[in-house]
């Protein structure tokens, strides 16, 4: 079973989702000053690095972080699966996981077809956060020992838009722009494609002649 799967299960079953972070006020803005502990990594510098957060107060990505979950995923171990429901958005924290698709025995058979590797601070999921009942296009699979994601899950969501509405639409708005800028890249990748097809049926023309 996989992790999202797992959650999944407890959201419907009404019960307790895992632990979120809690990092105090004082703690989480030591960790965030820049003289803290400079060759360190922590969540609050993790969090102002986030290339989509950035658009975020010191403060909003506090109350971001009380609603998100820590997990260690071991080599190989699961996030989700394709075609499961979706009900995350994921950052990289450590470590990296891989995205295949066609995963529908054992990861590692031939049936998965790779598509690419996802690293520190690169994020995944977050179509869950606005599509409802949002299938998974393809499998994600922690890679090494040392994988961490941060996670939030439509629940947390939920609770952000009740208590904190400003941050949470600051969220939705980074993740809404996530998926612009990933249609864009998709829309220019086949319209380069076209052109590409388009050049070789001229040079077979061509030929002919």
């Amino acid at each position: 079973m996989s992790y999202e799967k797992e959650i999944t299960e407890k959201i419907e079953n009404n019960d307790d989702l895992p632990q979120k972070l809690d990092i105090s006020m004082v703690k989480y803005f030591w960790q965030a000053n820049p003289l803290s502990s400079r060759k360190g990594s922590n969540l609050p510098k993790f969090l102002r690095k986030i290339e989509v957060l950035k658009n975020f107060s010191d403060n909003e990505l506090r109350i971001l972080s009380k609603f998100m979950h820590l997990r260690t995923f071991e080599n190989k171990e699961v996030v989700f699966r394709q075609h499961d429901l979706g009900v995350g958005f994921y950052l990289i924290y450590s470590g990296h996981v891989d995205v295949v698709v066609d995963s529908n025995k054992e990861v590692d058979s031939e049936r998965s077809n790779y598509l690419l590797s996802l690293e520190r601070r690169d994020y995944f999921g977050e179509l869950a956060l606005l599509q409802e009942n949002s299938a998974r296009n393809a499998t994600v699979v922690a890679r090494g020992s040392s994988t961490e994601l941060v996670g939030i899950f439509k629940p947390d969501v939920e609770l952000l838009i009740s208590n904190y509405p400003i941050v949470a639409a600051k969220l939705l708005q980074s993740v809404s722009l996530i998926i612009a800028n990933r249609l864009f890249s998709v829309t220019r990748e086949v319209r380069e494609l076209k052109y590409k097809l388009s050049q070789v049926e001229v040079g077979k023309n061509a030929s002919k002649r």
